[in-house]
């Protein structure tokens, strides 16, 4: 079985996109490794994707995906102040200017059938006044699914995008594991590793390694970096308020 057919295997889009890649990213240096320094004798890994795949793996993995995201996807509202789309409704929050974000109230206003707060009253029950930008965006949800019309393909494109990166940073810890320890082990198996000489890396035994594990080094490295460097609080805030704007945008479109 190939990655592609593993892939193929996962037919919702959503799933596939926001659950099924951060976990094989996750799982990419090691697959590597195996691939490429074994090559066909990696046959008993592929018997083993085989009935993993057949007894529920797949849909295991994906599960674990969005459970590491939605688990740290509280913590991050917290840190940012609330959900996206909570905070870009508040009066306080000046990243829509407040002739659209009128508009917004009103229009969800009227679909909920509930008075929104003005600027005291929101100061003054802050979290009441939460409850109901929270259910208009819930409001705003359900009527912009994917199956109600081509014309909410960008909302979903872009909550695919915040979900992926959500549940990418919820697999970081195994991504970083996973890169780090398959490094370390093509390292130790081309005798680079803890050399003779007492030096950490020897850079002779570095400079003659096969392509096939170069290749592996290179991919191990490159996901640790992405690790690091990409996948962040910072660039899922990005995508998570990027979505919520876009879903905010639907009120003129409705």
């Amino acid at each position: 079985m190939t990655l592609d057919d593993l892939v193929a295997k996962v037919t919702d889009p959503y799933e596939r996109q926001a659950r099924l890649y951060p976990a094989l990213l996750a799982l990419l240096p090691l697959l590597a490794l195996v691939m490429l320094l074994f090559g066909p004798k990696a046959t008993a890994l592929t018997g083993a994707l085989t009935v993993a795949v057949s007894c529920g793996g797949l849909y295991l993995t994906t599960n674990l995906c969005r459970e590491l995201g939605k688990r740290l996807e509280g913590t991050l509202y917290q840190e940012w102040g609330g959900k996206p789309t909570t905070q870009l409704l508040r009066h306080r929050d000046k990243t829509i200017e407040a002739v659209t974000k009128h508009r917004y109230h009103k229009f969800l206003a009227a679909k909920i059938d509930t008075t929104f707060p003005d600027k005291n009253q929101e100061a003054n029950d802050p979290e009441g006044a939460d409850e109901i930008y929270q259910s208009g965006v819930r409001w705003l949800l359900n009527h912009t699914r994917p199956d109600n019309g081509k014309q909410f393909d960008l909302i979903f494109k872009e909550n695919v995008a915040y979900g992926f990166r959500r549940n990418a940073l919820g697999m970081k810890p195994i991504g970083l594991i996973v890169s780090i320890g398959s490094l370390l082990w093509v390292l130790a198996m081309e005798g680079a590793l803890f050399s003779p000489s007492h030096r950490f890396i020897d850079l002779t035994a570095l400079s003659q390694m096969p392509q096939s594990a170069t290749a592996s080094l290179v991919v191990s490295a490159i996901m640790l970096a992405a690790w690091l460097l990409f996948f962040t609080k910072s660039s899922t805030r990005s995508a998570a308020f990027t979505y919520a704007e876009t879903l905010l945008r639907a009120c003129d479109s409705l």
